[in-house]
């Protein structure tokens, strides 16, 4: 295994994420393919790697196996250039980043917090401090997370 890749591996298992799957393009399509024991959970951070890089981290309020079919509709859409969420030249990176690769999609459940009015799930938190730490090149709002 790369060092890098098993460094970054190492360095997200530490933080409590889990490898949950994989990504790809097949044929102008964006795959997810996510283990099932992930997909019922709600309040996720996920983040997208390729060869040991974090591309993106997003979050989701709603079950991830939504989340996920929005990805790959979303894409999709993008790649064979219909409108979509996702902005055709985002789809080209992708495309272009994925090209003879399969990325690899960690995850967990955000953290909880007891404050004074209660049990918080602080995952949009823990996403945006992701993203300012790691400015990701496939977050195109990251400058709001610095």
């Amino acid at each position: 295994m790369d060092k890098r890749i098993k460094n970054l591996d190492q360095y997200l298992k530490e933080m409590g994420f889990k490898e949950m799957g994989s990504f790809f393009i097949k044929k102008k399509q964006f795959i997810v393919e996510c283990e099932e024991e992930f997909l019922s959970l709600d309040k996720v951070i996920y983040i997208h790697t390729i060869d040991g890089e974090i591309l993106r981290v997003g979050s989701s309020k709603n079950e991830l196996r939504n989340r996920m079919k929005s990805w790959e509709r979303d894409v999709t859409r993008s790649l064979n250039n219909e409108k979509s969420g996702t902005p055709i030249l985002e789809g080209q990176e992708w495309n272009e980043l994925l090209k003879d690769k399969v990325g690899i999609l960690y995850g967990r459940r955000g953290t909880v917090i007891k404050t004074p009015v209660g049990e918080i799930n602080i995952y949009l938190s823990e996403e945006s401090y992701l993203i300012g730490k790691h400015q990701p090149i496939m977050c195109k709002d990251r400058s709001r997370h610095k």
